[in-house]
């Protein structure tokens, strides 16, 4: 097992976003599911529910942000060499996560939410740049964005990330995710890519 790093205090002012308050990025544990699975529920839903439909969305829901779920996947990162799943903290309060592995076919960035009530405070660059530290110079991953969520694309894209191809995003996250769904709507989305630059150091 890897071992554990100290959390990295963040007190960000990132471009036009407006300084949050003092937080720090760490591992998850899995004491911090409830937590996730609260932001995650509301996070998932506001993004998909026009895209695939609030039914098809709970049921996404249900099985991906479940405790047992999110319990097994917290557990497999922390014990995995070349995964992270990471939240930002503020006085024992989850302000958001990220869920990066290297299980698929090549590394990816599957989730990344923050609370809806703390967006544009810093927090998901925070998680993101603590991200990027921890991986090597040269590596690469991709990540999932609604084509529709032009806002979320813009995001990434100002973190280095750029569009690879568009392809059909639910049956996509589904086998991403090993999800059992019977059937899925079509909806068009985008895959991304970010590649660190080979003279960047990982974080010590």
């Amino acid at each position: 097992m890897r071992p554990d790093p100290a959390p990295t205090a963040q007190t960000p002012h990132i471009g036009n976003e407006p300084q949050s308050a003092h937080f720090v990025v760490r591992e998850a544990t899995v004491a911090d599911a409830p937590a996730i699975a609260a932001i995650g529920r509301v996070g998932f839903r506001a993004v998909h529910d026009d895209v695939i439909g609030p039914a098809v969305a709970a049921e996404l829901v249900d099985q991906t942000y479940s405790i047992a779920a999110l319990t097994e996947c917290i557990t497999r990162c922390a014990k995995a060499e070349d995964a992270e799943f990471l939240i930002a903290e503020s006085d024992g309060n989850v302000l958001g996560y990220l869920h990066y592995d290297c299980e698929g076919s090549e590394p990816e960035l599957h989730r990344i939410y923050v609370d809806v009530e703390r967006k544009r405070a810093g927090i998901g660059s925070a998680l993101m740049r603590e991200l990027h530290a921890r991986l090597t110079p040269g590596s690469s991953y991709v990540l999932l964005v609604v084509e529709a969520n032009t806002e979320a694309r813009a995001f990434y894209e100002r973190r280095g990330m750029t569009v690879e191809r568009r392809l059909d995003g639910p049956s996509y996250f589904s086998s991403a995710m090993g999800l059992d769904l019977d059937s899925l709507p079509q909806a068009d989305a985008l895959l991304m890519r970010f590649t660190k630059n080979s003279d960047e150091r990982p974080q010590s």
